[in-house]
């Protein structure tokens, strides 16, 4: 096996590297199609419903990479825990059965797809402030998990991969 990993610490410094990026990407087209008007449209009902479903966003975001593992992993759902880490205050989902790299990648990117690019997508068309701004949270939250990506970029789609229990990473099986 050879360990591939990174502590929470370096992976965030990694992620944080994407805010600005992500910001320009997705603010640039938003304010170029809808102006500063959408930001103006909040009501006090509609900042506290973006407030519901940005918390509801964090648990969600850990089920959907769940979901792909636990589908995928020799031991289903048994073999994937989802948790809090205290010591540095993020969320995690660990699956503790081998995978293959391409069901990995598949797991880390689902959560950027459905919370980040679709709701950011929609807003293009919806003209909504909130969305777009959800989108590009939980782009930003996909960070750590693009980090992975960029680990698992030159380990072949077909090999199995151990994630580990501790850090950001995984062990690649011989």
């Amino acid at each position: 096996m050879t360990e591939i990993s990174l502590t929470i610490e370096e992976t965030a410094k990694k992620a944080a590297g994407l805010i600005i990026p992500a910001l320009f990407a997705t603010g640039i087209p938003f304010f170029v199609l809808h102006g500063k008007s959408p930001f103006f449209d909040w009501s006090l009902y509609d900042v506290f419903l973006f407030m519901i479903l940005l918390i509801v966003g964090v648990p969600m975001h850990e089920l959907l990479h769940a979901l792909i593992f636990g589908v995928f992993a020799r031991g289903g759902f048994k073999s994937v825990k989802i948790g809090w880490d205290r010591s540095t205050y993020t969320p995690y989902c660990h699956c503790s059965a081998p995978i293959r790299v391409l069901y990995y990648r598949l797991g880390a990117l689902l959560p950027l797809i459905i919370l980040g690019v679709v709701p950011f997508v929609g807003s293009l068309f919806l003209g909504s402030f909130g969305w777009w701004l959800f989108g590009y949270i939980y782009i930003i939250a996909a960070g750590g998990d693009l980090v992975a990506l960029k680990m698992l970029k030159s380990i072949p789609a077909h090999t199995k991969v151990l994630d580990h229990p501790h850090k950001m990473g995984f062990f690649v099986l011989d």
